[in-house]
């Protein structure tokens, strides 16, 4: 008996310290200048993301190796791609005040334009660099009406906060690059 409750003491006092997880999820931007006042439906696809970053641990990749950085503690508060699809239809929002931009849940839903985003590379590492690198494409009527590549790199704050923010800013920057591309349509 004496044992069992040495153990079960052990037990107890190895959960109460127990390091919490931390969950982030990527922000919206709040103000931007309207680029077009144009009245459009837009829907944007689920956003295509690399199988190394598609998990619910923040990974972080080392700049100097290949070395990713997989942490226990800090976590997306959703899967990724679902994040970076909503930021993105909300900040594509904002640059496009008149449009009707949203998330493409259904195959049946009828846009005036499509986006399809595929991202090759969405890289941090804390206090040091954040890296965006994709490929997009805007559907008009089932047909292809623009491609691009953004290419996009900043610096993150100190923490995974800071990283969080950073890449968040550089999903406004592509937004803003779509939204500039489709007012020219």
């Amino acid at each position: 008996m004496k044992k069992h409750l040495i153990l079960m003491l052990f037990m107890l006092s190895a959960c109460a310290f127990t390091q919490q997880s931390r969950f982030y999820r990527l922000q919206a931007a709040t103000d931007n200048t309207a680029i077009s006042q144009r009245k459009v439906n837009i829907g944007v696809e689920e956003v295509s993301i690399p199988r190394y970053v598609d998990r619910p641990q923040i990974v972080l990749v080392d700049k100097d190796t290949s070395e990713l950085t997989v942490s226990e503690f800090d976590r997306w508060a959703e899967p990724l791609s679902s994040s970076i699809t909503r930021v993105l239809a909300d900040d594509i929002s904002l640059y496009l005040p008149n449009a009707l931009v949203k998330p493409k849940n259904y195959s049946m839903e009828n846009f005036t334009f499509t986006i399809s985003v595929e991202i090759n590379k969405f890289d941090s590492t804390i206090d040091k660099k954040a890296t965006l690198d994709a490929w997009w494409t805007i559907f008009k009527n089932g047909g292809v009406a623009a491609r691009g590549r953004t290419i996009l790199s900043g610096t993150p704050t100190s923490g995974y906060d800071g990283v969080v923010n950073e890449q968040s800013k550089l999903l406004n920057q592509m937004a803003q690059q779509i939204a500039e591309k489709i007012a020219k349509l």
